[in-house]
């Protein structure tokens, strides 16, 4: 039996996945539909790191946060069961900068380090896009440490009516929220897109649809070296129905990032490596005997890498998130790989 093992630097030439997940900040002002965003880029295969949920984290019972948020504004922003009175809370900084710049120095470092870890994690799952809700970007952090910035906008006048109707609130206090924040129009300049939401929902989908398939062309492109793109990728089944749907998500993927990509069955791949030889080769578990064949006694030998379809993944098995391009996770195997170093990153 082989024993699979795998380079730092493999499948297809793909650098350490911590360079290759593109990092992504999702922002915008009250009202102006970001969560309808997040919410279509969750669905589409994005992994969604949410804000405020990292802050509820925070200041979960017993955190030194919520310690600390006590000994400053006072126990009264304690509800009876030890939790957070958020609406005291909210009562003691709106409209005081000072206690606002106070309040955010306690909560801002504990949810970075939290954002930091999941980021971390899913670099080391392999995820291709991870998406960071923060309604608060450019109020709290340095924006460039993102790949790139994605603000969802509206009109005020269509904010304060969303206000109005899905919250109840009076004009007064849906233009006190709305003026506690950033204008959105210093926002647009630093944001690499912005998604208008004035009109419909399906409106809305539509732009947010445009923007995620640039999203998933660099996440794609962000991984290879710069020799890949032009060169060519072979996918090799036994036939149009082996696999058909995986093979379609990674030639996806890597048409996404510029490369050649190829279909062939088990028939025609001792043609193409007569041809000329291809970087890489993945072929499904039902045609891997025959790509092997085709691929050991191609001259020179083994000229380029081959990998198949694990149905079982190996713990240092080559990992591809193909969730933005229509597919669930697959891990691929290596040929001939015994005796590389064990894989420290996923791809």
């Amino acid at each position: 039996m082989r024993n699979w093992r795998f380079q730092l630097h493999c499948a297809f030439r793909i650098s350490h996945f911590a360079l290759a997940v593109l990092n992504v900040a999702l922002t915008g002002n009250i009202a102006a539909g970001k969560s309808t965003v997040v919410d279509l880029f969750r669905k589409w295969g994005a992994t969604i790191i949410d804000a405020d949920a990292l802050v509820r984290e925070a200041q979960a019972p017993g955190s030194a946060v919520l310690a600390a948020i006590a000994g400053r504004f006072g126990t009264d922003v304690l509800a009876s069961d030890g939790t957070l009175d958020r609406a005291a809370l909210r009562g003691k900084v709106m409209g005081d900068d000072v206690a606002l710049t106070a309040l955010n120095a306690i909560v801002h470092p504990a949810v970075q380090q939290r954002r930091l870890e999941l980021q971390s994690a899913a670099a080391e799952r392999g995820d291709a896009i991870v998406v960071n809700d923060i309604p608060l970007l450019f109020e709290a952090l340095d924006p460039t440490q993102f790949d790139a910035v994605v603000l969802v906008d509206a009109p005020v006048p269509v904010r304060r009516t969303r206000l109005r109707t899905l919250r109840g609130l009076s004009n007064q206090d849906a233009d006190r929220m709305i003026a506690a924040q950033m204008s959105a129009a210093r926002k647009r300049a630093q944001s690499q897109y912005v998604i208008e939401n004035a009109g419909s929902l399906a409106e809305l989908e539509k732009q947010a649809k445009r923007v995620f398939a640039d999203l998933r062309k660099r996440a794609a492109r962000s991984g290879l070296k710069s020799e890949a793109p032009g060169q060519a990728l072979v996918l090799c089944a036994t036939d149009a129905r082996d696999s058909a749907p995986v093979l379609h998500a990674i030639e996806r993927r890597y048409t996404d990032a510029g490369m050649q990509v190829e279909r062939r069955t088990v028939k025609g791949l001792a043609k193409t490596l007569r041809a000329g030889t291809p970087l890489s080769i993945v072929a499904t578990d039902a045609a891997i005997d025959g790509a092997r064949d085709a691929w050991e006694a191609a001259v020179p030998p083994r000229p380029c890498r081959l990998y198949h379809l694990s149905p079982d993944p190996d713990p240092v098995a080559v990992r591809l998130d193909l969730r933005p391009w229509g597919h669930e996770r697959v891990a691929l195997s290596e040929e001939d790989g015994a005796g590389l170093a064990p894989r420290a990153d996923l791809l």
